[in-house]
């Protein structure tokens, strides 16, 4: 009988990450922090005695992935002693012509649904059945609901669903109807693509991401642990989920900001004082600065001057204008060039869009020394 199962996927394996700052590096290490996150995941399972792991699709990032990572995959699969593993397919590693699972042989122990219209296994040893499609192209714009609808469940046996798609979606990444989903009366709905950990009444949960991949990916990540006790009497199951947090570099922006008072150096302490000190070396940082900034400052030199006191640190100063009298400019140069080019941009009926246009045509003076 099944009493706990592991729930994940979209580990991305493989994944050519790039960073803008000394991006090789950065990739690299986020590449083995994967990697990391995968092993662990296995030696959750084979310490814990776990029977079933479930991967929702996309465990690796792409169809074009290394053999060799496919075949370590593999590998990693055949040391679980007592864990059965049921592979659905994604949009990244979908099983078509040049499938990434066509380049290993994997081990009893593992199952791999290769079909867009549902299918089954059946698991006797734990009295489940594991209904799922997996992806055989890069994009779906409609759910398969005639082989969803065939669908027959077994009361007796404990029945969950694989999907990877987007519930609510409306666009080619498989939209998924929750009440229809729902309606079957499974026992469990794992749920992959979205890359944020989610469980919601009826069983229904997205895995996440096992570690965060990007800026967008915030908070909490893990696999899940599903537990199950059965009511034999009425023969029942309930189901329990719980996020399993997998230690990882984190993501974090911070908004900073800043008014024509600050000095470079002021700019410097605020973003240094959005964190402590450990955590700065910990995680990866996207500072955004906002706000007006005196003209005379030139922002190209603080992420050199960040970079020694974080780990990974990006500015983004798209949110940061100029502090400039534009009416006391344009009566001091009245008379050459950059006050008739100012004049003429006075043409301009929004007055934010013209304001725009002023601000940022000086800043590109700034920036080329024109203007001082």
């Amino acid at each position: 009988m099944l009493t706990t199962f592991i729930h994940t996927g979209d580990f991305h394996l493989g994944r050519p990450f790039t960073f803008k700052q000394q991006g090789n590096y950065y990739g690299k290490n986020k590449r083995k922090e994967l990697w990391a996150a995968f092993e662990f995941t296995i030696q959750f399972a084979n310490e814990m005695k776990i029977p079933l792991l479930l991967i929702t699709g996309d465990l690796f990032d792409s169809v074009n992935v290394l053999s060799m990572d496919v075949k370590r995959v593999a590998e990693a699969f055949g040391t679980l002693t007592e864990t059965q593993v049921v592979i659905i397919t994604g949009n990244h590693d979908y099983h078509g012509d040049n499938s990434p699972y066509n380049k290993a042989v994997w081990p009893k122990n593992v199952y791999i649904f290769k079909k867009d219209t549902f299918r089954s296994v059946y698991i006797e040893g734990l009295n489940t059945e594991i209904f799922g499609m997996s992806w055989v192209k890069n994009e779906y714009r409609e759910f398969p609901e005639r082989s969803f609808n065939a669908i027959k469940l077994q009361d007796t046996r404990y029945n969950i669903l694989m999907v990877h798609g987007e519930v609510g979606g409306q666009g080619s990444y498989l939209p998924l109807d929750l009440k229809l989903l729902e309606s079957k009366g499974f026992n469990a709905i794992v749920l992959g693509h979205i890359h944020k950990p989610g469980m919601a009444p009826g069983n229904v949960a997205y895995c996440g991401s096992p570690v965060p991949l990007n800026f967008g990916e915030t908070g909490d990540h893990g696999f899940l642990v599903s537990r199950i006790k059965t009511d034999y009497e009425n023969y029942q199951f309930h189901t329990t989920n719980g996020l399993n947090p997998i230690a990882s570099r984190g993501y974090q922006k911070r908004d900073i900001p800043i008014t024509p008072e600050h000095s470079y150096n002021d700019i410097i302490e605020k973003v240094l004082n959005c964190d402590t000190k450990e955590n700065r070396r910990q995680d990866f940082y996207r500072i955004c600065l906002t706000g007006f900034i005196d003209p005379e400052i030139q922002l190209d030199w603080i992420n050199e001057d960040l970079e020694d006191e974080f780990y990974y640190v990006e500015t983004d100063t798209s949110q940061l204008e100029l502090e400039i009298d534009i009416e006391q400019l344009l009566a001091e140069n009245q008379n050459n060039e950059l006050g008739q080019f100012l004049k003429a941009l006075e043409n301009i009926v929004d007055p934010e869009v013209r304001k725009k246009a002023m601000i940022y045509s000086i800043e590109a003076m700034v920036g080329e020394g024109v203007l001082r």
